[in-house]
């Protein structure tokens, strides 16, 4: 019995001595850790779990009845977030996503993960009851069965709330990374309770950096060929050719030749001009006394015409006076 207590008390110191280690190096001091309440001092109400740490997901993966999700007060570390099953399996846990840069390495792991059982009289079980493991999804997904998920290896000691395995890390592949927080209770013993808190995500100093991969330069933009577009031309309106008056024998003077002329331009002009047009024939041994002859022949012509009009015209105006005398005297 005495061995029993100072067993016991052995325990106690050790556990007091980790958790003032934790306290002493709290991860979520650290300025490189990102996630959100990462010591579990504030708790919502998510229904039908219960209270579940502000900026986390509760999820269950197995269950014969939902595990209780409390913030618990009796923990050093508190508050903490709790898992409970009274005599019931489950397996459990909560996940957040977290912003991050694609292609660095990041490394995610519990400060405090401890867990108890009790059976109906308060007395401790003791045994490997509860596994424990944290896990992330480089690929920023939600399903806590995804085959994306980087686990770390579970583990199942009762006494302790610090484990330096539980970390796991992993090269981001996404502009999120998901951290997950298991706990398996594949058989239950009593009234089972898991405890997790301190839960962090930092940049992994162990993975390689990013390197930017150089764009490849972008192609000088050249101006496509001209596309053959359909332009309407106007129809060219070919000029009709003009009439040119037909020469006759009172308009085109005939010209006198001389003894040394000679066909000249303008007459080849002409002629080219009205090629289908015969010349008025003309003379061209005429004298000066024919010509005047041809003037004098025609004068008298048109001065006989004359004459005989002249005559008609008073005929018939002697015709009419004659009628009308004729007339007046029959009414006499």
């Amino acid at each position: 019995m005495k061995q029993a207590k100072v067993a016991l008390v052995l325990a106690a110191l050790l556990f007091v001595a980790l958790v003032l280690g934790v306290d002493a190096q709290d991860p979520c001091e650290d300025p490189n850790n990102l996630t959100l309440n990462c010591q579990f001092d504030t708790f919502e109400s998510v229904e039908p779990y219960g209270a579940v740490a502000t900026g986390w997901t509760p999820f269950v993966e197995f269950a014969v009845e939902t595990p209780a999700f409390n913030s618990a007060g009796e923990t050093p570390l508190a508050p903490a977030q709790e898992i409970f099953s009274a005599w019931l399996p489950y397996t459990a846990g909560i996940y957040q996503q977290v912003g991050v840069t694609p292609g660095d390495g990041y490394v995610a792991a519990i400060g405090w993960a401890p867990y108890a059982s009790y059976d109906d009289q308060g007395r401790r079980n003791s045994g490997l009851f509860i596994g424990r493991k944290v896990g992330m999804d480089p690929l920023g997904g939600t399903d806590p069965t995804s085959p994306d998920i980087l686990w770390s290896p579970e583990v199942w000691d009762e006494l302790g709330g610090v484990f330096p395995e539980l970390e796991v890390s992993a090269v981001a592949q996404s502009p999120v990374i998901t951290v997950f927080v298991r706990a398996h209770n594949p058989q239950s013993h009593g009234n089972d309770k898991v405890w997790f808190d301190a839960v962090t995500l930092m940049p992994d100093p162990k993975q390689p950096a990013s390197t930017p991969t150089p764009e490849p330069p972008s192609p000088t933009p050249t101006s496509p060929p001209p596309t053959a577009t359909a332009t309407s031309v106007p129809p060219t309106e070919i000029p009709m050719p003009t009439a040119t008056p037909m020469p006759t024998a009172s308009d085109t003077p005939t010209p006198t030749p001389t003894a040394t002329s000679a066909p000249t331009a303008t007459m080849a002009t002409i002629d080219a001009a009205v090629p289908n047009v015969a010349p008025e024939p003309s003379s061209t041994s005429a004298s000066p006394m024919a010509t005047t002859s041809a003037a004098v022949e025609s004068s008298s012509a048109r001065w006989i015409s004359s004459l005989l009009l002249t005559l008609a015209v008073v005929s018939f105006a002697g015709a009419g006076v004659l009628g009308v005398v004729l007339v007046v005297l029959r009414r006499l």
